[in-house]
């Protein structure tokens, strides 16, 4: 049986915004381990807790629940998602599940498996790997999508580790411990899990680009 290698990118269980002024610009969100959320597909949930006891300027599908209250925000007003920036719909641009935020709301994000999240490919897949810097090692894979570019995943880690990078995909593909999926790389809900062959090599980044990406 062919040994499968199984990555899921580095994302936080959740992401609390205060926000500075009035603006539907939520802060960057942090934890990512250098992969930037480009998708709303991965944003599960929104909760807002105004920091005043009322606000007219709020969707006609809510009930303002009063200062230090929680209310629950419809996923579907996000207007865009970029480069770890997350932008919420003003009253103005959709009335029904719009929601102008002010100064002190706190805005908590929870985190789902999203569009290309987590990916998986065949070991016979694997390219070739390269040390693209001190503390970054590059696999290359034949492209998911069959258009003749790779698919690079970037694996940031320790300087110096390199060789133990290598190493370790080496063990998890010829070794005798593995067979069908193997967890590679795993930095979801703010933790990280790794094969142990990989383990102590300071792993605390996973920049995925397929060769079409969303």
């Amino acid at each position: 049986m062919e040994t499968y290698l199984y990555f899921r990118k580095f994302r936080p269980a959740s992401f609390v915004s205060t926000q500075g002024s009035a603006t539907q610009t939520l802060n960057t969100i942090t934890g990512l381990g250098g992969d930037d959320i480009d998708s709303a597909t991965e944003i599960a949930g929104l909760v807002v807790t105004p920091a005043d006891a009322a606000n007219s300027d709020i969707g006609t599908n809510y009930s303002h629940p009063g200062a230090g209250a929680d209310l629950t925000l419809a996923t579907s007003a996000i207007n865009s998602m970029s480069n770890s920036v997350l932008v919420f719909d003003n009253i103005s641009q959709a009335s029904g599940n719009g929601y102008n935020f002010e100064v002190n709301d706190k805005i908590t994000i929870t985190f789902q498996q999203g569009l290309e999240t987590s990916f998986m490919y065949p070991a016979s897949a694997l390219m070739g790997i390269e040390a693209t810097a001190t503390g970054q090692t590059t696999l290359r894979f034949r492209s998911l999508k069959n258009n003749n570019q790779d698919d690079v995943v970037v694996i940031n880690h320790d300087n110096g580790k390199y060789e133990d990078v290598v190493n370790g995909i080496n063990a998890i593909i010829h070794g005798k411990n593995h067979e069908g999926v193997v967890t590679v790389i795993d930095g979801s809900d703010g933790k990280t899990v790794l094969s142990r062959e990989l383990e102590g090599l300071g792993i605390d980044g996973l920049i995925y680009t397929p060769e079409s990406g969303y």
